[in-house]
């Protein structure tokens, strides 16, 4: 990568309010606060905006980031006469990244711009100088390519980090099997190591609705209605993490990226600006069940690899159709329901009907889309992660 960032005396992270849904109005306010964009970030320069798109879940879930984030970004780049933009994404380690992109209908969302699945990207083996976990590893050339990475995660816990903000958003530049050895290698470590190689230039954290609990995928969202912006990814995940209620010195991989260089942890050294932390901090519920999922994810990734190396046989199919029934659906709250009649309108396969003045879900045609709960005035709507079958039983 050939851009170079600026020594800045302290590391400055902005705390911006996202007001009435209007998202590049408070990027803009954030990266004003932050001194605005790098001068050298000019035309003829590469681009990667790498956002959260782990597996088929809508942004209200807490789980992707926000078109609008993306959105916005585009169009200051294109403002500032900026061409070559990528948006790149390889997802979590048993989905497809393109069956996301088809269930987000992501590339209708951005037609001017080039989506790309990194997981089928060129591949390039890179040692890692001064490594203390991963010596080398396999990144998409699209990454490493980039003059210029945004990374834009959420804000949310996760069950293996506790975390995971911009650091853990480059995972998404490593092809699943990669994602793998990062598990196996010691994940806290090798976040820092890969950091080394592909650390974001700008970072961004959504925190319109971030998530809390069991993340990143099976967690609660939270409204929280704010970005987070700096150039220090270690600094901005703290500031981040503090915003959770959750002490950086409690993140290892946030402790290990200041000692060896990569940023600033420590709140006292960092210049926040915006909003003050106190003002717009909540308090996260934390993840349960930590060492459970630690345990279960490294005896999944080592079967995995065996079964892969010795048999050729790709295990993710399988822990994909596993994992499908904790995905997001809707489920009514009677005593809510004004009968408006806004979840027929809205619902793209037509799964919903009136019964008895309450509407009735089909759960085999609903395809967890979320128009409903996103869109009922009467907030009437929840989210389940229980399997259909189950809904089919008790609705």
């Amino acid at each position: 990568m050939h851009y170079v960032e600026k020594k800045r005396s302290k590391s400055k992270v902005a705390i911006v309010r996202v007001e009435n849904g209007r998202v590049k109005e408070a990027v803009v306010k954030a990266l004003e606060l932050i001194g605005g964009l790098p001068e050298n970030l000019v035309p003829g320069k590469k681009v990667l905006i790498k956002p959260n798109f782990i597996r088929s879940e809508p942004p209200s879930t807490g789980t992707t980031t926000d078109f609008r984030l993306i959105r916005a970004i585009v169009e200051i780049l294109r403002e500032r006469g900026i061409k070559d933009i990528i948006v790149g994404e390889a997802s979590g380690n048993q989905y497809d990244t393109e069956e996301i992109y088809r269930f987000l209908k992501i590339r209708d969302w951005f037609p001017d711009v080039d989506i790309i699945d990194l997981d089928q990207d060129e591949i390039i083996s890179v040692k890692i100088e001064g490594a203390k976990a991963l010596k080398e590893v396999g990144i998409a050339r699209k990454a490493l390519e980039a003059d210029f990475i945004i990374s834009l995660p959420i804000l949310k816990t996760h069950n293996s980090t506790l975390i995971t903000l911009g650091m853990k958003n480059m995972m998404g530049v490593l092809p699943q099997r990669e994602k793998w050895k990062m598990h196996l290698s010691g994940l806290h470590k090798a976040l820092v190591d890969l950091n080394r190689i592909v650390k974001p230039h700008l970072v961004i954290v959504d925190g319109i609705i971030g998530q809390e609990g069991l993340g990143p995928t099976m967690g609660k969202p939270v409204e929280m209605n704010l970005l987070i912006a700096g150039y220090d990814v270690v600094a901005v995940d703290s500031v981040g993490s503090a915003v959770m209620d959750i002490p950086p010195a409690k993140i290892k991989h946030l402790v290990c990226a200041e000692k060896e260089g990569l940023g600033t942890s420590n709140l006292g050294k960092i210049e926040v600006v915006g909003e003050r932390i106190e003002n717009v901090k909540r308090h996260f519920k934390r993840p349960y069940g930590k060492i459970i999922f630690y345990l279960t994810g490294i005896i999944q990734y080592k079967i995995g690899v065996f079964l892969l190396d010795k048999f050729n046989y790709d295990i993710r199919p399988f822990l994909r159709d596993f994992a499908s029934f904790h995905l997001p659906k809707p489920k009514l709250k009677k005593k809510l329901c004004k009968g408006t009649k806004k979840c027929i309108e809205v619902c793209p396969e037509n799964a919903i009907k009136f019964n008895k003045n309450y509407p009735k879900i089909d759960y085999k045609k609903c395809t967890g889309c979320m128009a409903c709960y996103e869109q009922c005035p009467e907030q009437a709507f929840k989210i389940s992660r229980f399997p259909k079958w189950w809904l089919r039983l008790t609705t």
